[in-house]
């Protein structure tokens, strides 16, 4: 890495560590909504420099470090640690299937892990990766005193992509700063704020929630997964500021809220909130509910909260923020810049753009990002998402790329072809279904022969919910497989 800035969200930490030492930096909350450990800002200081100590001690500079752990406060103090090492944080969910975690490790060039209750994972890189063991002893000061690497770390995030394997985009520390000033900003984030994070650390949503609480010296309570009671309990005791995705807001939209709330915010991402949840969720919580448009590769671009008196698209993200500038490009010449109002592919410049994809070509045009998203923006720069230029299916605000999921299946021996589609659950969800061509019609496949295929080779929520076998499936004259008739 050539960047030699200082952290700034480091240098929050500090600050925040020495005037406001006992305040709450992070806490883990348990299935009931309950605080289960709380880590302090000077605890978390100590901790990130211990941590530090270790991996500049196991590590060269700009190495990559792959972390499989769930969401809590090890996983966000080690991404910290990274930072302050000048190491590259690749963060992966500890439910990820042991192939795909040695692909990813594989792909980044990685030379260490860090494994936390993920004993497939732990197992899966025996004689593969030297393993880091972390002391779990949280505040236990270093034995030398840490200075931050000439050169800050970075985040490496696994991309949904549009290919059959996910990309992996390189985010460095001034991308990671500028995107947490958008958020602050964007969400007038204080240090009286309460953030309630129920997306993974590995995703770019949890990223610029981690790093824009920190910045802001907010207490960030973290939920490893989501449950409608734990939700409704944080919202009633402490919670100021909600991010969340359209499932999430379709669960509160349907439970009144548990008492007196300090709820002054809420903002949904990952796709387009429907209007009727919306709508549901405002009558019930008398709260309005924004749009937060980002991405892996871009970290937070545009914040909006519609006006109740003026009705927006569910798709409306208003205008670029924090030094973005968007573009719509002719979705065959993305060199030719379509006029106002006509919809076209969304093409974004940001400081808090990715360096690049580790080993792939990055989307770039004029050193602006093709998203892969169909939009329309009108004379003032207001943007309205009309579509997707792929055909990535939104599992709940998790993106799953069918591709991937096809990829595997057709390695399987007796399976010719195969499809997986999106099965509507609800406005919000949709599940997984795979359309399976045997080799032999009167074959021994069954479903649940293909689920135990799988479970090695996927995460558990890539594995379809329904199996079909059918005798071919629909494609064009030149092969190409026509989706919308699965």
């Amino acid at each position: 890495m050539s960047v030699r800035t200082p952290s700034r969200l480091l240098a929050a930490l500090a600050v925040h560590s020495r005037i406001r030492p006992s305040f709450v930096a992070l806490a883990e909350i348990d299935e009931a909504g309950a605080v289960a450990r709380t880590c302090t800002y000077a605890t978390l200081q100590a901790e990130v420099s211990r941590l530090a100590t270790l991996l500049i001690r196991s590590a060269q500079a700009g190495d990559a470090i792959i972390a499989i752990m769930p969401a809590g406060i090890a996983a966000a103090t080690c991404c910290l640690a990274a930072i302050a090492a000048g190491v590259r944080w690749v963060g992966l969910d500890a439910r990820a299937a042991p192939r795909e975690v040695l692909a990813i490790a594989q792909r980044a060039h990685a030379t260490l892990a860090i494994v936390q209750d993920a004993p497939a994972a732990r197992q899966a890189f025996a004689g593969v990766l030297p393993i880091l063991e972390l002391d779990s002893a949280p505040g236990r000061p270093p034995d030398v005193q840490v200075r931050q690497a000439p050169v800050p770390g970075a985040v490496v995030l696994a991309t949904s992509g549009t290919t059959a394997r996910p990309k992996l985009a390189l985010r460095e520390s001034p991308a990671l700063d500028a995107d947490a000033d958008t958020v602050v900003g964007g969400l007038s984030l204080t240090a009286a704020d309460c953030v309630l994070l129920s997306t993974p650390l590995s995703h770019s949503y949890g990223i610029d929630m981690l790093v824009a609480s920190i910045t802001a010296g907010s207490a960030l309570h973290i939920l490893p997964r989501f449950e409608i009671a734990a939700l409704l309990r944080q919202l009633s005791e402490c919670v100021t500021v909600l991010p969340g995705v359209p499932f999430i807001f379709e669960a509160l939209a349907r439970a009144a809220p548990g008492g007196s709330s300090r709820l002054r915010l809420a903002v949904s991402a990952g796709a387009a909130l429907p209007e009727p949840i919306r709508s549901a969720f405002i009558a019930h919580w008398r709260l309005p509910v924004g749009n937060l448009y980002g991405a892996s590769e871009l970290g937070t671009v545009a914040i909006h909260f519609p006006s109740p008196a003026l009705p927006t698209p569910p798709g409306y993200i208003g205008q670029a923020i924090g030094g973005a500038r968007f573009r719509i490009v002719d979705p065959s010449d993305a060199k030719s810049t379509l006029p106002f109002g006509q919809e076209g592919h969304l093409a974004v410049r940001a400081p808090s753009m990715l360096t690049g994809y580790l080993d792939e070509p990055t989307p770039l045009i004029d050193g602006f990002f093709l998203t892969g998203d169909l939009a329309r923006m009108d004379a003032d720069g207001w943007v309205e998402i009309t579509g997707r230029l792929k055909h990535l299916i939104d599992l709940g605000g998790h993106k799953v790329n069918p591709l991937e999921i096809e990829a595997e299946l057709l390695s399987h021996p007796e399976i010719a072809d195969c499809a997986v589609v999106a099965l509507a659950a609800s406005q919000t969800r949709s599940r997984l279904r795979a359309l399976i061509v045997p080799r032999r019609p009167d074959g021994p496949l069954t479903t649940e022969d293909l689920r135990a295929f799988l479970r090695p080779r996927l995460a558990t929520g890539k594995i379809p919910r329904i199996f079909e076998f059918v005798q071919s499936l629909p494609r064009s004259p030149t092969g190409k497989l026509l989706r919308d008739k699965c």
